[in-house]
């Protein structure tokens, strides 16, 4: 009964992941990242980094929505991925996605203009990443 709840609450999320010939694990998420499905979407990004054991890039193309709790759930894939000494990264954010980034100010956090090797838009964790779920807590409590 409970393995039907989780799947009725996370039915908007869509999760699959493919391993390319790089070596580079990419995980679409798609659907929406919400109060819901984020602690699923923590769970299969933390199963892939601890399986594949490589770089591991968050496909954000087909996300359409991600709320407070969503966003904490990034913050928390990467905290695991820099803990186990994966490179992670997000690839793909939307301009909502990233206006969310920028109101928090995690787009200090994601965002590196110095990167030349990824492609406009796309996003990169920074070591002290995982130390900004306080600050999405603080957000959260401050809107309910």
């Amino acid at each position: 009964m409970a393995a039907r709840d989780e799947l009725e609450r996370t039915a908007s999320m869509k999760l699959d992941h493919r391993i390319c010939p790089t070596g580079e694990a990419v995980v679409d998420l798609g659907g929406d990242l919400d109060i819901l499905s984020a602690d699923v979407a923590v769970n299969y990004v933390t199963d892939v980094i601890d399986r594949h054991r490589g770089p591991v890039t968050v496909n954000l193309t087909a996300l359409a929505f991600c709320d407070a709790r969503g966003l904490a759930a990034l913050v928390r894939m990467a905290g695991y991925a820099d803990r186990k000494g994966c490179p992670f990264r997000l690839a793909s954010p939307s301009p909502r996605l990233i206006k969310i980034m920028r109101i928090t100010r995690l787009d200090r956090r994601f965002l590196t203009s110095q990167a030349s090797a990824l492609a406009p838009g796309e996003f990169v964790r920074q070591a002290d990443l995982f130390k900004t779920a306080a600050s999405i807590a603080e957000i959260q409590d401050q809107d309910q």
